[in-house]
């Protein structure tokens, strides 16, 4: 996984949002690491999601950043809305958004645990947590441990050599065994640590600028051809080898999801596992390596959410036509909308109305944090809409 009148109108507005989200029944939520690869699902019979098989509609929101999540005032809100799910942010790349993590370093350090206090109070207030893992980008690592990384040359690299590096922070090359079980243990320690509902990853990609470059990346994509790579990166640039080196990352970011997939069901049985992916198959494939279809036809997640981001009906409309086609099931398809990209409620319902029509089997804003800044989230009494 960004960015998102008269009084009258806006609360006409508000009620109609919490009377389009209402329309269906409300949900109840359920109450050592080794680097050897998994290889390929043979025989492989995908049984129903736990998550979407138990319930009418997924009405959910991503919070981008949890560690300043007050978690009261957004069940509760969330509740008073109609909202169902919450994919809250627990881990990145190279932090955990939790108290005394046993894979990653912490960045939260509030001992009473506010994470915990924080996923009792949405289940007394019937939502269900899905922990989120960002994958491969290390969002709010602490520096010490970006260096560390560096120095151990564990991290994504474009054509000159660099360390790529977004908004301050780098990003872990997923063809490296230390990363892998890294993000193998931070899956691990979150599922096992706290009563969450479903586990889904988000970055799980290859940076969108070009990459990766890495020595570990030329020798292992060296080792799949069976040949040297005289000019690196240009011959995977557009030259020769372009194809095949698209289509080995795509490999090496499927066998990371099966990885970390096979990691939370071991650990938690029965657990819902979904990914966060860019709608657009194609795309996603050359660009990110993301090919979310052969995940979800080899069961690695149960379902994906797809980052559907347009303000424009008819766009947002067709991009789910298509999601749907190439998942060859509608209901494994939960729409992502970017609220964010609104300058009007009546944009937002005209797109969940749309997701609905569509027979999707849900949605999930991005995000919590800026539709709560800009009240798209309605702070309601009971008196005016009945659960």
């Amino acid at each position: 996984m960004r960015k998102l009148g008269n009084l009258v109108s806006a609360t006409l507005a508000t009620i109609a949002i919490i009377c389009l989200i209402n329309s269906c029944t409300f949900r109840s939520p359920s109450h050592d690491q080794t680097m050897t690869r998994p290889a390929p699902a043979t025989g492989y019979a995908p049984t129903p999601s736990p998550r979407l098989a138990n319930v009418g509609e997924v009405r959910g929101v991503w919070v981008s950043d949890t560690t300043k999540l007050d978690w009261d005032t957004a069940t509760e809100s969330l509740r008073r809305a109609g909202f169902n799910t919450i994919y809250a942010n627990l881990a990145s790349g190279g932090a955990a958004f939790y108290p005394d993590s046993h894979a990653m370093p912490s960045v939260v350090r509030d001992l009473s645990d506010p994470v915990a206090r924080g996923i009792d109070l949405a289940h007394e207030r019937g939502l269900a947590v899905d922990a989120k893992q960002i994958v491969t980008f290390m969002y709010k690592a602490p520096p010490w441990f970006q260096h560390e990384v560096v120095a151990q040359n564990r991290v994504m690299r474009g054509p000159d050599g660099h360390a790529i590096v977004q908004s301050g922070y780098t990003w872990l090359c997923p063809s490296v065994p230390a990363n892998r079980a890294l993000v193998e243990a931070s899956v691990a320690d979150m599922v096992k640590k706290y009563p969450v509902d479903g586990i889904q990853f988000d970055y799980i990609r290859f940076c969108e600028q070009p990459c990766c470059y890495c020595d570990n990346c030329r020798r292992e994509f060296e080792q799949s051809i069976g040949t040297r790579v005289r000019h690196w990166p240009a011959d995977v640039m557009g030259g020769p080898y372009t194809m095949k080196f698209s289509e080995w990352r795509q490999r090496e970011i499927t066998a990371f999801v099966q990885q970390l997939s096979n990691r939370a069901r071991l650990t938690r049985p029965g657990l819902a596992v979904s990914a966060a992916v860019f709608p657009e198959l194609d795309r996603a494939k050359e660009e990110k390596a993301q090919d979310w279809k052969t995940w979800l036809d080899r069961g690695y997640v149960d379902y994906v959410c797809t980052m559907t981001y347009s303000p424009d009906l008819r766009e947002f409309e067709s991009r789910i036509l298509k999601e749907q086609m190439w998942a060859s099931a509608r209901n494994k398809v939960v729409v992502g909308i970017g609220s964010w990209k609104f300058d009007h409620m009546s944009q937002l319902t005209a797109q969940i109305g749309a997701a609905r029509q569509l027979g999707a089997p849900g949605f999930v804003l991005f995000s919590y944090d800026d539709s709560a800044a800009r009240n798209f989230l309605p702070e309601l009494g009971a008196s005016t809409a009945k659960f």
